[in-house]
């Protein structure tokens, strides 16, 4: 058995024996025989050690059911005793029966009640009687999970759910049989439930979304004799609600973020509580990780963190970095940050700006444990990018993505938004999700056609679009992350969402004196034949994301002759750039 447990002493084996010859008897004779040959070894089979026993008290079990499981258990375990059995089975099977049970009645055996719906055993989902066939001849079967737990075996059930695990807690219990934590924090939830429930260990599930797997956390509580934690990611359904309310002889905690309806909640006294606020404190983070971090953290955030540490080689900025759940990287493109500060050619206060948004998300720990102001700071850090095409403002996304060691995911338009109603909320909802689990900075690139300003309703469809937006009004106060979104004009974005911006950075075309700059940046002269001029290059009234074009372009060219870039190559480069700008390429590096 999965707990301690001595091994038997041989009184229980003693009456089923001899509840199986009784059986037998009355059989031979075509009667039904006297039980006072099992009335004489009740007691000691009931005044023992016995891990049968044992784990029908755990379950509590009275007397009697205590004895079913004892003979359905000793039958199972013995072909001996199911040979015996078999003759009185109408399909040749030795094993305990309904009407078996009956025969055994007496004043203080019930017989098949001992197993029925409201019995003990079958509330602790040790025991299963068959559904169908006429009821003296139905099958009472062990679990095969109790059979192996009886013959200490250490694996768990395997119908738990994923991630179902034992914790012991080494004698450091609380008192409290029945507690409800709500939260929005799944490892707040657990801390404080596992400093409150009673009991030396707890079994901890997580979401179980069937029956099968509902009665093997109740099986494996009782077999562990361990309290069972159910961590909800909703609510309790009312299959988790019939299942808990059948399991009244464990110690139960239910973890969700979203409160149980007071209908579907067990018959129990329960103790309410709400878990403490998500944020990792400094004092926190430095005792668990042995070190400060960069970024802002939950408590789950932090705890995930640890675990990965050591799969990482220690590095904080990586660990975060795994936190990025793969259901936003199937909604976008995942990037590597390589560029720094140094890539990014903007002008100084633009610059000032992104470097004061990166210093946001390291310090919001810090302010939010502030009084009186930490209150304030939303949990999360939103900031739009606006200006023309090509003037930096995904470089500079991940620009800041890289100072920070925050993977960047730039979300796929195509991918989130659907003609059907309530698809888009449901995709964006799985976005602002996953970028709360941390580790990314998401960049909504050309994000108008979400973030739009509403427009009058004049058809189902405005009203729909206008249902999007205020959606996405009311989730971007309670997201936790990193979200920039990039349009081409301020002007686009709904003036509610202003309010709930942390930063508006205005991207400016670049001026002679920055493009100087830019084509220093994108075209080094290390690579150039001596009569490239950058300042004559700068002349050309070119955005960043021009330039960039026309140096590569200019680079294949070269490459192609096997020669430094020259004015050639520049040429052909420069006039194709301007006719996919269309614009007139006549007298360019003439």
């Amino acid at each position: 058995m999965r707990s301690k447990n001595s091994s038997a002493d041989g009184s229980a084996s003693r009456w089923a024996d001899e509840a199986v010859r009784l059986l037998v008897s009355n059989a031979a004779d075509g009667g039904r025989g006297s039980t006072s040959s099992l009335a004489s070894l009740r007691a000691k089979a009931l005044d023992t050690d016995d891990p049968v026993v044992a784990l029908a008290r755990g379950a509590g079990c009275p007397d009697d059911e205590v004895l079913a499981l004892v003979l359905c258990v000793h039958v199972e375990r013995s072909l001996e005793r199911q040979r015996a059995l078999a003759p009185l089975s109408p399909d040749g099977v030795g094993s305990i029966r309904l009407g078996m049970l009956d025969q055994l009645r007496d004043d203080e055996f019930s017989g098949a009640s001992t197993v029925g719906p409201d019995s003990r055993l079958r509330r602790a989902r040790l025991v299963t009687v068959a559904a169908s066939g006429p009821f003296a001849s139905r099958t009472v079967s062990v679990d095969s999970t109790v059979m192996w737990g009886l013959s200490d075996d250490p694996r768990p059930d395997p119908a738990l759910p994923v991630g179902s695990r034992l914790v012991d807690r080494g004698g450091n219990r609380g008192d409290v049989t029945s507690m409800l934590v709500v939260g929005d924090d799944p490892t707040r939830r657990r801390t404080l439930l596992m400093n409150e429930l009673a009991g030396d260990s707890v079994l901890v599930v997580r979401d179980p979304n069937d029956q099968v797997q509902w009665d093997a956390c109740v099986r494996e509580a009782t077999l562990c004799r361990a309290a069972l934690l159910v961590e909800l990611s909703g609510s309790l359904t009312p299959l988790g609600s019939a299942t808990l309310d059948d399991a009244n002889h464990l110690v139960i905690g239910i973890s969700t973020p979203a409160g149980v309806d007071p209908e579907l909640l067990p018959r129990r006294a329960w103790k309410e509580a709400t878990a403490p606020p998500s944020a990792a404190s400094a004092e926190e983070v430095a005792s668990v990780l042995g070190q400060d971090s960069p970024h802002p953290l939950t408590a789950d955030q932090l705890r995930r963190v640890h675990s990965t540490l050591p799969l990482v080689d220690g590095d904080l900025s990586r660990a975060v970095r795994r936190l990025a759940d793969h259901r936003l990287f199937e909604l976008g493109n995942r990037t590597a940050p390589s560029r720094t500060w140094d890539d990014l050619i903007v002008e100084d206060d633009c610059l000032d700006e992104l470097q004061s948004l990166a210093q946001r998300y390291r310090q919001a720990s810090r302010v939010r444990e502030m009084p009186g102001i930490g209150r304030h700071v939303p949990p999360g850090l939103l900031a739009v990018f606006a200006g023309p095409s090509g003037t930096g403002k995904t470089l500079a996304a991940e620009v800041i993505a890289g100072d920070l060691g925050l993977e960047l995911v730039k979300i796929d338009l195509s991918t989130v938004v659907s003609k059907y109603i309530g698809e888009t909320e449901k995709n964006l909802e799985e976005v602002f999700d996953a970028a709360s689990v941390g580790g990314a900075l998401v960049l909504f690139d050309e994000g108008d056609a979400i973030f739009g300003k509403r427009s009058e309703t004049n058809d189902a469809r405005d009203r729909y679009a206008n249902i999007e937006v205020a959606y996405l009004l009311q989730r971007v106060e309670t997201f936790e992350g990193f979200v920039i979104i990039s349009t081409n004009l301020a002007a686009n974005v709904d003036q509610a969402f202003q309010r709930r911006i942390q930063g508006m950075v205005e991207f400016m075309a670049p001026d002679r004196d920055l493009r100087l700059k830019l084509w220093q940046l994108h075209l080094p002269l290390s690579v150039c034949a001596p009569e490239v001029s950058h300042d004559e290059l700068a002349a050309i009234n070119f955005s960043g994301g021009n330039v960039r074009n026309v140096a590569v372009a200019a680079a294949f060219l070269a490459a192609a002759d096997d020669k430094p870039i020259d004015r050639s190559h520049l040429r052909v480069a420069l006039r194709r750039e301007m006719r996919k700008l269309g614009r007139l390429a006549d007298g360019i590096l003439s």
